[in-house]
């Protein structure tokens, strides 16, 4: 087992986490899924893929279960040669200033942002055991401020501000991690499910096309 790759996905609501588990599996890695509330309900109902991948429960706001997660990925593979950081909830979908609840807002960004650096910083000695170690973190075009400026952009009518404020933050992150670690041997990466100019896509289905291009940053330098 220790000769294959291993990839963690963490998945919390958006549905994606079992995809991105099938593709890396069709290309030869050993997959963990960490997985909370309805998503892990949901994906320990589907018999098929848990004989597949490695399906644990977390609660992603807790440094406590992030270090079980460590150890467990440790006893077990004893390295992470890949992490997908695609946990992320969203809520407030067309809240005005005077609708916006801060402990709503603040939910978004524990799952979406403050999970995503502590992830990090507990699997980190875990990739650092790998020759080439990388990071994916899913992000979305919603958290583009170019993008939300311009009235052509198909999601430019969206106010879902604690989310795309949370995928704002989480993108200038991975830019400042990213540069972090050129004089390390990690890789790290952001990439967005949806195509950009893919306007119509409200459900959790990943095209041949962002097939593709996902699997392009496993093997890109």
């Amino acid at each position: 087992m220790k000769n294959k790759k291993i990839a963690l996905v963490t998945e919390a609501g958006n549905d994606l986490g079992k995809q991105f588990a099938h593709i890396l599996l069709e290309n030869g890695y050993e997959v963990i899924v960490a997985a909370c509330s309805d998503s892990l309900e949901n994906l320990s109902q589907d018999k098929d893929a848990l004989l597949s991948y490695d399906l644990v429960e977390i609660d992603f706001t807790s440094e406590q279960h992030l270090y079980i997660l460590k150890e467990k990925i440790n006893n077990t593979y004893g390295k992470l040669d890949l992490l997908i950081n695609n946990a992320e909830i969203v809520n407030g979908f067309g809240h005005k200033i005077d609708q916006l609840d801060v402990d709503d807002v603040r939910k978004v960004f524990e799952i979406n942002f403050f999970s995503i650096i502590k992830t990090i910083q507990v699997l980190k000695p875990l990739l650092l055991k790998c020759a080439s170690p990388r990071i994916i973190n899913i992000t979305s075009s919603l958290g583009d401020i170019d993008k939300m400026k311009d009235e052509n952009f198909c999601y430019y009518d969206y106010c879902l501000t604690a989310y795309s404020t949370s995928k704002a933050a989480l993108n200038l992150f991975t830019q400042l991690q990213t540069k972090e670690f050129e004089s390390s041997k990690i890789s790290m990466s952001s990439f967005d499910p949806i195509l950009m100019e893919n306007c119509t896509h409200n459900s959790a289905t990943i095209s041949d096309a962002i097939k593709n291009e996902f699997i392009s940053l496993l093997t890109t330098e």
